[in-house]
């Protein structure tokens, strides 16, 4: 009886934390405030769980056949962790895929290739880290073709700082981003960390190709 409760309350919280999300994607994405955590924090190796893939800093943006892991209490997640905290929570060469979409920026460089040493020791061979971020390059291109043109300019910056406009109209303080990446330096970054094969492509996720990279990084 109490394993079939226990279910039941797991599907529970999962249908609100997905109801939390469709709200929030609708209304407000950036600033919609998506209630306590549902899952506790998690201590020492996640069993002996293989196949693993992880959506790191994932936000509102739950995804399913993945473990969601954000550290912030709102956010729609599994499981609540810093970054620094993944490389003790999950086994050596049981991750098939990390995915981080506009998350990787909120890491400073030095905690960015810390990151990069566990995500490679977490990934099996053959494992990829993808990174979906605003290019800073793009982001400072569009700006200077900006000039006068407020709106675009702002799009620029903001691609920049990670503010949404409506926490800018109703005064809301936002956490900007830590850091700002290239391609061409992710790829230098994730090369000193052990990887040497590497993707490309347009984004899959927030659709902004002008300021957007993809980035795909493979054991």
């Amino acid at each position: 009886m109490s394993g079939i409760i226990g279910r039941a309350t797991t599907l529970m919280a999962r249908l609100l934390r997905r109801s939390r999300y469709e709200v929030a994607r609708r209304l407000m994405p950036s600033t919609a405030v998506l209630g306590p955590k549902v899952v506790p924090r998690v201590r020492g190796p996640l069993g002996e769980q293989s196949d693993v893939r992880l959506n790191l800093g994932c936000g509102p943006m739950h995804l399913d056949g993945y473990v969601n892991i954000d550290a912030d209490p709102r956010a729609c997640a599994d499981f609540y962790m810093r970054f620094d905290e993944v490389a003790e929570a999950f086994a050596r060469d049981s991750i098939v895929e990390i995915l981080m979409i506009h998350s990787l920026s909120y890491l400073n460089l030095w905690q960015a290739r810390d990151f990069f040493h566990d995500a490679y020791r977490l990934l099996r061979t053959g494992g990829k880290l993808i990174v979906e971020l605003p290019s800073i390059e793009k982001c400072a291109r569009h700006l200077l073709e900006s000039s006068g043109d407020q709106e675009e300019y702002l799009e620029a910056v903001r691609g920049i700082y990670a503010f949404d406009p409506s926490e800018i109209s109703n005064k809301v303080d936002f956490t900007s981003y830590s850091f700002g990446w290239s391609s061409w330096h992710l790829k230098a970054e994730l090369t000193a960390a052990g990887f040497s094969q590497f993707s490309e492509s347009e984004p899959h996720y927030h659709e902004q190709p002008w300021r957007d990279i993809r980035l795909e990084a493979t054991k």
